[in-house]
């Protein structure tokens, strides 16, 4: 058994990778744009699966959300308690940008969408913003060790101020095995909707004010069936072998997103 190391020390993660992967399928579960003022939906009844599966997710936190499509309710407050009480049961916090604005910037190192936070902003900026992002969470007692990008937007200026404040951990890109690239760990995100695959790492991203009841109900089955398939952030690190980027993970990373971009063309309603 490879050596148990925490979210927060990729460096020590790197330096002491195993030399394989695991090689049957694993699952990370990534929840989107939770805000203390997001229309609740199916939040509670996602926490009610973790719970019950005894699950560690990766829990995407708008520090500071000024978004008008997601702060559409008044405050709830337990929000910050049941974070703490998650991060408390092995959730990964992840920094979820910093008040999740976004404008037309143009497309960034995964190149899903021109509207984002960060691409394109100068180098002082964007490390002012994930500072103050990380301090905003901290007062919660909430301690994040993981980058989520809004609309997946991120250049070489957002990997260079995470690194600068001590996060060198990306949920983003595409693949079927994490790797490294420009100084940081990246776990692929690839998947909206559960699904069975044989080998590889899979990332599904679920926003819960979105999720339909139709969602949830596949998500709970397939939870009932393949739950001891999902691993943690942690294990992931001490389990995956982490090598550097090669030619065929940018190809595979701008593939999948020319996939989604056919998808949405084709079914708008699509979250990415």
């Amino acid at each position: 058994m490879s050596k148990h190391i925490h979210a927060s020390d990729p460096v020590t993660a790197l330096s002491g990778m195993p030399t394989t992967s695991p090689s049957t399928a694993q699952y990370l579960l990534r929840i989107d744009d939770l805000t203390p003022s997001m229309e609740p939906g199916c939040w509670p009844a996602l926490v009610a699966l973790i719970r019950r599966h005894g699950l560690q997710p990766i829990l995407a936190v708008i520090p500071d959300c000024q978004d008008p499509t997601l702060n559409r309710c008044q405050p709830d407050p337990h929000f910050w308690s049941e974070l703490r009480t998650l991060q408390k049961a092995g959730a990964t916090i992840g920094l979820h940008g910093y008040r999740h604005l976004c404008q037309p910037r143009g497309y960034g190192l995964v190149p899903m969408h021109r509207s984002n936070e960060f691409v394109g902003l100068p180098a002082a900026t964007q490390c002012a913003w994930i500072r103050h992002g990380i301090q905003l969470l901290h007062r919660q007692d909430l301690t994040p060790t993981l980058w989520v990008a809004p609309r997946h937007g991120l250049d070489r200026t957002t990997l260079q101020a995470l690194r600068a404040n001590g996060i060198r951990i990306l949920s983003d890109g595409f693949g079927t095995a994490p790797y490294s690239r420009l100084g940081c760990i990246w776990l692929p995100q690839q998947i909206w909707q559960p699904h069975l695959y044989s080998r590889g790492l899979w990332t599904l991203c679920i926003h819960p004010a979105t999720l339909t009841p139709a969602g949830l109900a596949s998500f709970a089955s397939f939870l009932d069936l393949h739950a001891d398939r999902f691993t943690s952030v942690p294990r992931v690190l001490s389990e995956w072998s982490i090598p550097e980027a090669t030619l065929g993970n940018h190809l595979q990373s701008l593939h999948g997103c020319l996939r989604l971009h056919v998808r949405r063309l084709l079914r708008p309603e699509i979250s990415t």
